[in-house]
């Protein structure tokens, strides 16, 4: 199946709210569900389950899971394989947790309980159900909205299901228009639309402000030694970041629907920050310093995926291009020039704008493929 007929997917999360046996029984089946994987892993790769475990079956390895959680383990096993091919190294899974494929679990309504997930546990050797109990009711869907992996995690003291469903395929746009966004810092998301113009999307001064209040705290709190807030603060920080990029995302599509586009086309993101790092000496080298850590931590990558998905739900296309020289490459004549600051100059035609809008205008200009984008993950 290639990218462009993948079908859609959503993730809803769900608070569950386990008795104290049901927890420490979550808690006992997350680490062997891990377990489980890593074991299976290792033993692909050294050669004990050979071609990649292909022709493995649950009766060749034990764990404490029931006979359908044990062969999600090792379909998760193989993609953990598959990864660390990517990667060059194998991974060591450590954080608790373990998934469900649709058949094995449901949801029930109870008159006195409400929401009750239903899920296949072992227990003393036996397999048995267990209905934890759900924190309010889950999110409405499409009435042809397909249920499909459950994965269950705890984080921050608090119990949370993870419910993958899979979506009808919308019927494509029909606006013609083509959009073309150039990413950034300064400016979060420049939007450029052939015969419409350009527009400025999000505040960066602000984005990079909150931000280094989250440094500044972390900092601070590190010198006093103190482990668990700074984790905390850096998951503030990230969550914040994740719900600014979903409001950008759906502002940017929301405009593109507005606007009749029918084709969004973004930056193939590889080596991103390589290119944007700066360096410098002397006087200027707190404030590079300063850049490169707040490139090397700006999250395009998940913001170009919100873009992707959110516009895939409305049915506009989604095209990745070569963003190579497209800040630089006058939009009027074709020449390539140095922008001095955020001002760019055209010393051949004398076309004057600014950078980040001569790099959308470009992108939307320029053919690009449908999928995902080449590289993307390692950005």
């Amino acid at each position: 199946m290639s990218d462009t007929d993948a079908p859609l997917q959503t993730t809803c999360p769900l608070r569950l709210l386990p008795s104290p046996e049901q927890g420490a029984l979550l808690r006992a089946h997350g680490r062997e569900y891990i377990g489980a994987i890593n074991v299976l892993v290792a033993a692909i790769e050294s050669g004990v389950l050979p071609d990649e475990g292909k022709e493995t079956t649950t009766a060749d390895f034990t764990a404490a899971l029931p006979s359908a959680v044990k062969n999600q383990a090792l379909r998760d096993a193989r993609s953990v394989w598959q990864r660390a091919l990517a990667l060059g190294r194998v991974p060591v899974l450590r954080r608790p947790a373990c998934q469900w494929n649709n058949q094995n679990w449901r949801m029930e309504q109870r008159p006195a309980e409400g929401s009750v997930l239903v899920i296949p546990v072992s227990q003393l050797g036996k397999t048995g159900q267990i209905g934890i109990r759900c924190a309010g009711t889950p999110p409405p869907l499409p009435p042809d909205a397909k249920p499909g992996l459950l994965r269950i995690t705890r984080k921050r003291n608090k119990w949370i299901a993870h419910v993958a469903y899979t979506l009808p395929k919308p019927a494509p746009t029909a606006g013609e228009r083509v959009m073309g966004i150039d990413l950034g810092i300064k400016v979060p998301a420049v939007v450029h639309i052939i015969g419409r113009g350009t527009r400025y999307l999000g505040n960066g001064r602000a984005q990079r402000a909150r931000r280094r209040q989250f440094y500044a705290r972390r900092r601070s709190l590190h010198q006093a030694k103190k482990v668990r807030a700074v984790r905390k603060s850096r998951g503030k920080e990230s969550r914040w970041m994740r719900d600014t990029n979903h409001k950008l995302s759906r502002q940017i599509v929301t405009h593109a629907q507005r606007q009749s586009v029918g084709t969004i086309r973004l930056e193939r993101l590889a080596g991103i920050r390589r290119r944007t790092t700066r360096t410098s000496g002397g006087a200027k080298r707190t404030p590079a310093r300063k850049n490169n850590r707040m490139i090397a931590s700006w999250p395009f990558y998940q913001l170009a995926t919100f873009i992707a998905y959110k516009a895939a739900r409305a049915g506009i296309a989604v095209q990745w291009v070569d963003p190579a020289y497209t800040s630089r490459t006058c939009p009027a004549c074709g020449a390539r020039n140095s922008a001095a600051d955020r001002c760019y100059v055209c010393v051949n035609c004398g076309w004057m704008g600014h950078r980040d809008a001569v790099g959308a205008i470009n992108i939307s200009r320029r053919a690009g493929r449908r999928g995902d984008s080449v590289g993307a993950a390692g950005a």
